[in-house]
């Protein structure tokens, strides 16, 4: 039997078709050039895009006969084996080989200048031409150097096939490359292009996967809504934006997902060739996706505390006004609760009444789940109420004091004091479960419930919130004045919440 060999042969229209299937935007071939530009460290990139022309330029080191060799080499491993950038020490972007060809989708001609230190050269790559040579052979004009110029490399696309749109390609640029680099600046038509900057809290991010590499980045929970292109996490793979991901968010927390955004690099990240996603059933990547998955439980978590504390204190304001308004009425109005039983809470014997017979003392501006004071033997305000509500439950029948309790146990909840003849009594707003009634008393306590569905409904309306308070409030105070029958008692709500108006 025979033994022979045969050729392997490439047929030249093949690098065009590769470009299209592999970059289908004409972005993405921009990108491409720009990101050569990063790899031969250059800190300004110009370019111009304008009546189907293209020309990226840049102030890098340029290219050597060898290093143009290797440029227009298909598959060339130069970038793999050598990194790192030799300047700046940039992790390079560029990895394949291919992407300078890429080009060839969109134009059927472009000319490449490069100057680097003591070499020149231009080398024009016209498609047709080069098809129908028989050879591989490019044309390449080397120009005399005779004296120290800048260095740099210079990328002109005539005859674009494609309109690229500026303001589209001002946005991909924007997201796309590490602009926040002070030594790392792009021009396109003569405007710099800089990096967004979203108002939020911000959550660094520093883990290394064992095995892999580090994760360094930040997550963003940005104040307003974010348009979709700012949506999720970007996700840099040598400085290169991937894409974004919210790992899941939007399936559980949709409203959260829209306000989430930041960035991460993760290096370690096996990428697609076109560098439009990553290599999903690689451990590397299935790895990132779990911490990046319990990162962000940590964050929405935190994102609910601040939320739950924003309602407080906009609750507890709102008690506030309501209490302040019915402190004004009850004064006009005093003669009410001339023969009121109010059993709770007596004033000191050595403080004597004043003539108004009706005082707002709303002196607890803050919760009572907050801890006691932290010197020994001072009390805080809040600490005095706590104190004073616990006294008050163990005066409570057994029965009346486990309810009490119960519904005491909501950390959240805001009590307010209120002062009716001297008397004074407590009005706790807290969250008793949407089955619990609207509002109550309890052992001289006023309890109104945050969680009943009507509250909850109108919790975003603030004039109608406030009036709802009002309401549930005065009408547990006129129980206490125990009127003879319904229709002077909604006579008497509807007075006192007339003159509170």
């Amino acid at each position: 039997m025979a033994t022979s060999t045969i050729s392997i042969r490439f047929d030249k229209s093949h690098l065009t078709s590769i470009g299209e299937r592999l970059y289908t935007q004409s972005l993405d071939l921009v990108r491409e050039l720009v990101a050569n530009a990063y790899d031969a460290d250059a800190t300004r990139v110009n370019i111009i895009a304008d009546n189907g022309l293209i020309i990226v330029e840049d102030n890098g080191t340029g290219m050597s006969r060898m290093g143009i060799e290797q440029y227009f080499t298909i598959g060339s491993r130069f970038k793999k084996e050598n990194p790192v950038s030799p300047g700046y020490k940039r992790i390079r972007i560029g990895e394949f080989g291919i992407g300078k060809f890429a080009v060839l989708s969109l134009c059927d001609r472009f000319e490449l200048f490069t100057r680097s230190d003591g070499y020149a050269a231009t080398i024009i790559f016209d498609k047709e031409d080069f098809i129908e040579r028989d050879d591989w052979e490019v044309p390449i004009v080397e120009h005399e150097v005779t004296i120290k110029n800048d260095t740099g490399t210079r990328v002109t696309l005539y005859d674009v096939k494609r309109q690229l749109s500026v303001n589209d390609l001002e946005r991909y640029l924007t997201s796309t490359f590490p602009l926040t680099d002070p030594k790392f600046v792009i021009f396109l038509n003569e405007h710099r292009l800089e990096p967004k900057y979203i108002t939020g809290e911000r959550i660094y991010i520093k883990h290394s996967v064992k095995g892999h590499g580090m994760i360094k980045g930040e997550i963003i929970l940005s104040v307003l809504m974010l348009p979709s292109e700012l949506t999720g996490i970007g996700i840099r793979v040598k400085g290169v934006l991937i894409r974004r991901e919210t790992f899941g968010m939007e399936e559980h927390h949709t409203f959260i997902s829209h306000k989430l955004t930041g960035e991460v690099r993760a290096d370690f990240i096996p990428i697609t060739t076109d560098r439009s996603g990553f290599i999903t059933d690689s451990p590397a990547y299935t790895q990132f996706v779990g911490y990046m998955k319990k990162k962000l439980v940590q964050v929405v978590k935190k994102l609910e505390r601040r939320s739950i504390h924003y309602a407080d204190k906009k609750s507890e304001k709102l008690l506030s006004n309501v209490l302040a308004k019915l402190r004004d009425s009850l004064r006009k109005n005093n003669d009410m609760f001339g023969s009121a039983d109010l059993p709770l809470f007596k004033k000191k014997k050595t403080k004597p009444l004043t003539n108004q017979g009706i005082n707002d003392s709303i002196i607890g501006q803050q919760m009572i789940g907050n801890k006691l004071g932290k010197k020994r033997g001072f009390m805080t305000p809040e600490d005095e109420m706590k104190m004073a509500l616990k006294e008050a439950v163990k005066k409570l029948r057994p029965k009346t004091r486990r309810h009490v309790k119960t519904v005491l146990r909501d950390d959240h909840r805001i009590v307010k004091k209120i002062t009716i003849g001297g008397t004074e009594l407590l009005v706790s707003f807290a969250h008793l479960g949407s089955q619990e009634r609207e509002s109550f008393v309890d052992g001289g306590i006023i309890f109104i419930n945050r969680d009943h569905p009507l509250f909850v409904r109108i919790d975003r309306k603030a004039e109608l919130t406030q009036y709802h308070l009002m309401r549930l409030v005065s009408q547990e105070l006129i129980k206490f004045a125990y009127p003879k029958n319904l229709e002077v008692a909604f006579d008497w709500q509807g007075k006192i919440i007339t003159d509170a108006f």
